[in-house]
Parts: C-alpha cells; sequence; structure tokens
C-alpha cells in the first residue's frame, strides 16, 4: 500500500470513526486499515491516534496530519481530474450556503447544473453559521463578504448590499425611520448566528461609518424565518437584498434608510482546495453565468 492510499484511509478513520467502519465500507479486512495507520506513523515517527475500546482520539500530530492529508489528496485528485479535461464531468460536490440563499436561489441552480451534467450529484447543507469546510469535508461555500483573511481561496460571483426593509404594512402601523438611529424604536429582527448575533447594524452618513445596536421580540438563526416574519408585519429586517429581490420587487417588503447604506455586500465563491476540483469549477463558472443573467 503506497503512502496515498494510506492517506486516504487516515482520511477516512477521522470522517467514519472507526477501523471497522472503514474496512466495512472499502470491504477490506480491519487488519488492512490498522497496517495502513501503523505504517504513516512509522514512517513520520510520531504517533497519530489515541486508541480505546470506545473510541479513537487524534494526537496533536494526527490533527495536524488530517488537515495537510485532505488538502494533498484534494489536489491529487483534481491534478488527475485536470489530465481529463475532455471526460465528462461526475462525482459528488458538497456545498454549504446560508439558509435563505440556498432555499430561494441555489437550489434552482442546482438542479439545471445537474441537468446539464446528469453524472453530478450534491449535497448542500444550509446555515447562516460560518461552516468549517475542512471539518466537514466541503467542496464549495457561498458567502457574503467581506471576507475573514484566511487561507481559503475565493472568487467573487456578485455585489450587493445590505437593505433596512419591512412590510408595508408594518411601516403604515409604526412609521418609516428616517435615520438609523431610529430603529432603537422599532421591533428588528435579528440573525442569531452561533457566539455572535447580527445584532449591531452598519450605516454610513457622509464619510462616517456608525453602528446601531437594535433589539425586538425575535431572534432566529435561520434567516428565511426572519425574511417570512418581515413579510407578514412582525418587524424590520436587515437583509441581502439580494435574498429579498422578489419581495422588493412585488411591494411585499419596502426598504428605507437607503441613503445611508454602507457599501457592498459581495457573494463569493469559497473553497479549501487550491485549485479546486474540476467539477467544483465548473459548478462556480456556471453560478458566476447565472447570477449574471
Amino acid at each position: 500500500m503506497d503512502q496515498l492510499d494510506s492517506l486516504r484511509l487516515f482520511i477516512e478513520v477521522a470522517d467514519k470513526g472507526s477501523f471497522s467502519a472503514v474496512a466495512r465500507n472499502r470491504a477490506i479486512a480491519t487488519s488492512t486499515v490498522t497496517l495502513a495507520i501503523n505504517h504513516l506513523e512509522q514512517i513520520l515517527d510520531v504517533r497519530l491516534l489515541a486508541r480505546s475500546t470506545r473510541k479513537i482520539t487524534f494526537t496533536h500530530e494526527g490533527e495536524r496530519l488530517l488537515i495537510d492529508a485532505r488538502r494533498l489528496v484534494s489536489e491529487w485528485d483534481a491534478t488527475k481530474l485536470g489530465l481529463k479535461q475532455d471526460g465528462e464531468l461526475e462525482g459528488l460536490i458538497r456545498v454549504t450556503a446560508t439558509n435563505d440563499f440556498g432555499r430561494t436561489q441555489l437550489r434552482p441552480m442546482l438542479d439545471a447544473f445537474q441537468l446539464r451534467y446528469p453524472k453530478i450529484q450534491t449535497s448542500l447543507l444550509l446555515s447562516d453559521n460560518v461552516v468549517n469546510l475542512i471539518d466537514e469535508q466541503i467542496d464549495l461555500a457561498l458567502r457574503y463578504g467581506p471576507l475573514p483573511d484566511s487561507g481559503l481561496q475565493a472568487r467573487l460571483l456578485m455585489s450587493g448590499h445590505r437593505l433596512v426593509c419591512a412590510s408595508p404594512a408594518y411601516w403604515d402601523r409604526h412609521g418609516r425611520p428616517t435615520h438609523p438611529d431610529q430603529l432603537v424604536h422599532h421591533n428588528c429582527l435579528v440573525l442569531a448566528r452561533r457566539g455572535a448575533p447580527l445584532s449591531s447594524w452598519t450605516f454610513r452618513e457622509n464619510d462616517r461609518t456608525f453602528s446601531v445596536k437594535v433589539g425586538g421580540d425575535r431572534q432566529i438563526s435561520d434567516g428565511a424565518v426572519l425574511r417570512e416574519w418581515s413579510t407578514d408585519g412582525v418587524g424590520v429586517i436587515w437583509k441581502n437584498r439580494q435574498d429579498i429581490r422578489c419581495e422588493l420587487e412585488q411591494g411585499i417588503l419596502e426598504g428605507v434608510l437607503d441613503d445611508y447604506s454602507t457599501g457592498p455586500v459581495d457573494l463569493f465563491a469559497v473553497y479549501a482546495a487550491s485549485p479546486p476540483n474540476r467539477r467544483t469549477s465548473a459548478l462556480v463558472d456556471f453560478l458566476a453565468q447565472a447570477l449574471a443573467s
């Protein structure tokens, strides 16, 4: 067994949690998996795993190797695929996006992509929290920026900005604010991201950027539900315009405070592998074209 095969088994042990599960999945003997891990430990002269009858725990060195192993295997697979440029696209693409964007816009685009490439499979993880691409084995993340500085690769797909909005009925009952400071008197619905609720809304006045601490009677970790509450007249939301484009066009939601917008909130395609595999690159190109149209 070569070192690349050993690394693949090492990654599978991390994903499945046991040697026996990997062996069953591969239809090989458990001793073969054990031999592969022992082979890596001998080559590297470190202990990678702490094994007990109940569970497997990764050592510090094992955790470091796991990160590099995922990258190395992904880059090797991308290289092999790159040598087959005329071959039909096939295989699994794991994608993550925010709840609202994923349901209303990304899902139909993925459907269209799979109609074009019927041998492609997709796995879609929707979350308004930032997902760790390496831990969750994600090929592609669709994220609104600005992005934090990281080792991830990114490509700009679309520019947009956030908008303060509510239903016309809500504004008629409570009045339309003419300055962001007046939002403290409104029922502002907050996106409850893990560890950091989006309760400080940022604005620009002349050359000054400032934040308003808002609050209301509801928080939720799902941006799609925020939109639904707002269309029902419950309160005010601060949403990316792209997510509520249809509601704005139909007059279901009405934006305010446009003169205080803080500027672009761009949508990026983000991936951990550099370069991404061929099928992921094709999907990114497809999404860029679909969003532009």
